[in-house]
């Protein structure tokens, strides 16, 4: 049975098609080791692209017919443990792994580990995309991770569409990226990674200390007192709060909205207060954005416009009863 290609522009692309030994061989060294299998050698043609970001892979595979197996003996002689999420782009993927098999079709994401042993059929016409991390870039605690194995996610909610598009993006430029700009590409890999494996779920089942409701508001002070700092994001709320990004989507998500909103609006409140007082009235706009940590005053306008149904410009005019010439 042939499965159509998954759609929407991400397709692999063609690459140079290598018999068995010469495919499994570059696998094996830019992925990990894998014991390959295929009814037919002789007739077996793979494609493969690598692109390393330090310690973050990202590859792409259009392959025939065949299985990979990760033995007991290729994890032992390893030192290295590695989360592997796989995008299903064409054909069909079954992922055997710490007792749980899942199949993928095109359209949705699969999870292994490199840590345990695991096998993965794949036939008709595959086609992939994958990222590799180590585990130890990732903020799920390590115990966490000997409860995983197989597990299978649809691709086509959250963050899911907008990542692969950024993999099937990467391959092409890599060759010209500077040591600084391959840093940043492995960052920001590893938090969109772990920010879509949040949204679909993949959740740790941590006891909540101290008390949700304490460590909600010991956040909104912090975030309150530091309003004025561009740098202010997520991050720097769960560090304050000594907790993971992870458990700091979690207390939130109780209350119905993320970090990310919450110093949005209130850095939209606080500017329409600013804006209302007479005392400010002959201070720039520009000014009081950046009073208020306000680093790009054109994305700001839309938000503040989403919320308030008008231009900061505006809402001043409005407000104080006057033209605002500034």
């Amino acid at each position: 049975m042939e499965h159509k290609s998954w759609l929407g522009g991400v397709g692999i692309g063609a690459s140079r098609r290598e018999n068995l030994d010469a495919w499994s061989e570059r696998v094996g060294n830019d992925v990990m080791p894998f014991r390959f299998t295929t009814q037919d050698s002789s007739v077996f043609q793979g494609a493969f692209e690598a692109a390393n970001f330090l310690s973050v892979s990202v590859f792409s595979m259009d392959t025939g017919d065949h299985v990979a197996e990760r033995t007991a003996e290729h994890v032992s002689n390893e030192d290295d443990e590695y989360v592997i999420v796989t995008f299903q782009v064409g054909g069909m993927l079954k992922v055997t792994q710490n007792e749980k098999q899942v199949q993928l079709a095109p359209g949705q994401i699969g999870l292994y580990l490199s840590s345990k042993p695991a096998q993965l059929e794949c036939y008709g016409n595959y086609q992939s995309r994958s990222v590799r991390i180590p585990i130890d870039r990732l903020n799920t605690k390590p115990q966490r991770w000997k409860e995983l194995g197989a597990l299978a996610f649809e691709g086509n909610q959250g963050l899911a569409p907008p990542v692969l598009s950024f993999l099937a993006g990467l391959s092409p430029v890599e060759p010209t990226l500077t040591s600084s700009a391959r840093a940043a590409v492995a960052n920001h890999l590893v938090g969109l990674i772990e920010a879509m494996l949040a949204d679909l779920h993949l959740a740790e089942d941590d006891p909540l200390q101290p008390p949700t409701a304490e460590l909600l508001d010991q956040c909104l002070t912090f975030i309150e007192e530091n309003l004025p700092d561009p740098r202010l994001n997520p991050q720097m709320v769960a560090e304050s709060a000594h907790i993971s990004t992870r458990y700091l989507h979690q207390i939130f998500k109780k209350s119905g909205m993320t970090c990310a909103n919450y110093i949005r609006v209130r850095r939209v409140e606080r500017v329409r207060a600013d804006l209302a007082l007479e005392e400010f009235a002959l201070v720039s706009i520009e000014k009081l954005l950046q009073r208020w940590g306000v680093q790009n005053p054109s994305h700001f306008g839309q938000v503040f416009k989403r919320i308030e149904g008008c231009t900061p410009t505006e809402f001043r005019r409005k407000a104080l009863g006057s033209r605002d010439g500034l």
